[in-house]
């Protein structure tokens, strides 16, 4: 027989997932104080996000000036390049969720009447999905994704992983935003637009291939064609460049 004692004692010890978690938001939250890289905080959040709800795929998308478009400016375990992607906020799933507010989750989104919805689900091998938002002062400033290729009813658990982590990322979002201007990028879309964000971040070309979903050589092609856009030779000028607009 076990002492009732004990067994309080045992019953009251967190759960090493729950101490995962702890620690893991400890250390965003740490780096978020010391003024970490956004990209690489984002990144860490994605990936988390990903590896905590037991999802496939994760993604965190900002909100245009103009609030009409959401920008995906992080993902992790994305089967094609979508990072740079832009996703009109009247017509898209995430765009639900600014507007609302709220939490969205769909079991299966290949089932969803919206047929413009789901054909985009469906190029993104997307079915299960939750998207919950990243709160600003004045309301939604972005969206935490998580996504699964097979049908997936997230849990109330999940949730509220996912919705700590979009905290943490939107207390990163803004800090970064009122540290600085983000670099202007004048000229580039899509792609080029991605891999430019990734190289101010100090990411490598495998790091960069790995994210877009390009292979390390595109990559490289991509790279090159940007310094002679620029009129740099090296990378440190190109970065340069990139961060404070073409020199003259």
């Amino acid at each position: 027989m076990v002492a009732l004692g004990r067994r309080a004692s045992r019953a009251a010890s967190p759960r090493p997932a729950d101490l995962g978690l702890a620690t893991f938001l400890h250390r965003l939250l740490e780096e978020t104080s010391a003024h970490a890289a956004l990209d690489r905080l984002l990144a860490s959040i994605v990936q988390g996000a990903a590896h905590l709800s037991g999802a496939r795929m994760a993604a965190i998308s900002l909100l245009g000036e103009d609030r009409r478009e959401l920008e995906v400016v992080s993902v992790y375990g994305a089967p094609g390049a979508i990072h740079g992607t832009r996703l009109p906020v009247a017509a898209s799933l995430s765009g639900t969720v600014i507007a609302s507010g709220r939490t969205l989750r769909c079991a299966d989104t290949w089932r969803l009447r919206d047929s413009a919805r789901a054909a985009f689900a469906r190029r993104n091998e997307v079915r299960g999905l939750c998207v919950v938002p990243l709160r600003g002062p004045e309301g939604p400033i972005g969206t935490l994704a998580a996504a699964k290729s097979a049908p997936w009813q997230c849990t109330v658990d999940q949730e509220i992983v996912l919705k700590l982590l979009a905290h943490v990322a939107s207390v990163a979002v803004q800090l970064g935003r009122h540290r600085a201007p983000a670099p202007p990028l004048q000229g580039l879309a899509g792609k080029e637009r991605a891999i430019a964000r990734l190289l101010i971040a100090d990411k490598t070309h495998k790091e960069i291939a790995a994210v877009t979903g390009l292979s390390a050589r595109t990559v490289g092609h991509y790279i090159e064609r940007l310094k002679l856009r620029r009129g740099v030779s090296t990378m440190h000028g190109l970065v340069g460049s990139l961060l404070h607009g073409p020199a003259g």
